[in-house]
């Protein structure tokens, strides 16, 4: 029996040491491949865009071009963090973030001037006068009215003025110091009327507010089930629920609205300027607007270039035309300022 128990031990240890050669040599197959890809030419691209988005960006453009962009997804906090940080063990050729996240990387001399025909078509609002980023896509603040409300008064309001004009109507309203998108409407919204004129606004449309939401689609909710006439919430979630069959109404405001804006610049760190062109302008093209449906994401294009839809008026989007030359120090004073002001209205 000891004999067998023997024999039994050296076949587990023959077994135990060929697994681990086994387990060694797949990792050291996994580094060697690792290390091809990394020496084979590619791009690093770090993107604000969901994980299914930028995972579909990288496959559709090598399926058009053969060339590899890996695109990592970060948030615009991770992408200020590690582009600030010395030494970057991957620094990106690219970045895909939000227009406050560009300007500052140009501040910041991270990134280089690129134009093109494609750039070239985006209004000059949208994009960096110097070249140094420019917007792909933008995401509105609009109206949206339930149907019962449409069915007793049409299509209105019209302008951010009609939403104070009915005496009865109801509105639900982003909290404007829980979202960044919500604050930067309040940052325009300022920048267009002045804090007094804006604070007056807000003040007078707080009589008609029910609650104000951290959440765009719990907005969108309340007025599709008819909890309220009324709601402000960005267009993206407003055309997903419409596409899903809720029914709002969607309105564009007449007098103009503000934006959030997403936009690419490529960085002071790519030395690959022929794919990193070719991706930039294949960002506009109608394969990416296809990933970003299929994604069940509608944003507004930048440019002429893409599929823009109307509002149920079958006008087109007006934009404030603000230059939104705030800080993300200034933003976050100015919601303080509303949540004191307005909001619980202790001060002037």
């Amino acid at each position: 029996m000891k004999r067998y128990m023997s024999w039994m031990a050296v076949a587990v240890f023959i077994l135990a040491l060929l697994g681990l050669s086994c387990y060694v040599w797949e990792k050291q197959k996994q580094a060697e491949e690792q290390a091809a890809y990394e020496a084979e030419r590619h791009l690093v691209v770090y993107s604000a865009m969901p994980d299914d988005v930028n995972r579909g960006l990288a496959d559709e453009f090598y399926k058009k071009t053969g060339w590899r962009v890996q695109v990592q997804t970060r948030t615009d906090g991770q992408i200020r963090r590690l582009l600030k940080t010395p030494d970057l063990a991957s620094p990106p050729d690219m970045i895909i973030a939000s227009e406050q996240v560009l300007q500052d990387q140009k501040k910041d001399s991270m990134l280089q001037a690129y134009t093109s025909p494609q750039t070239d078509a985006v209004p000059p609002a949208l994009k960096d006068a110097g070249g140094y980023w420019t917007g792909l896509w933008l995401n509105p603040m609009v109206f949206i009215i339930s149907s019962s409300y449409y069915e007793r008064n049409g299509l209105s309001p019209q302008t951010w003025d009609e939403l104070l004009q009915d005496p009865n109507l109801t509105l639900v309203f982003p909290d404007l110091a829980a979202m960044d998108m919500a604050g930067d409407f309040l940052c325009s919204f300022v920048e267009m009327r002045g804090r007094d004129g804006a604070g007056r606004y807000l003040r007078e449309l707080q009589r008609h507010v029910t609650s104000y939401s951290q959440s765009m689609s719990s907005n969108v909710r309340i007025v599709a089930g008819g909890d309220a006439d009324a709601g402000v919430v960005d267009a993206a979630m407003a055309r997903q629920y419409s596409k899903d069959g809720a029914p709002i109404y969607i309105i564009y405001p007449r007098d103009g609205t503000s934006y959030w804006l997403t936009g690419a610049a490529i960085t002071k760190w790519c030395t690959d300027g022929e794919m990193a062109y070719a991706f930039l302008n294949w960002l506009f093209s109608d394969d990416v607007d296809g990933i970003l449906r299929r994604n069940h994401i509608y944003l507004t294009y930048t440019s002429d270039t893409g599929k823009n839809v109307l509002d149920a008026k079958g006008d087109g989007l007006a934009l404030f035309p603000v230059k939104k030359q705030y800080t993300a120090e200034g933003r976050r004073s100015l919601q303080d300022w509303w949540i004191k002001s307005v909001r619980f209205g202790k001060e002037p």
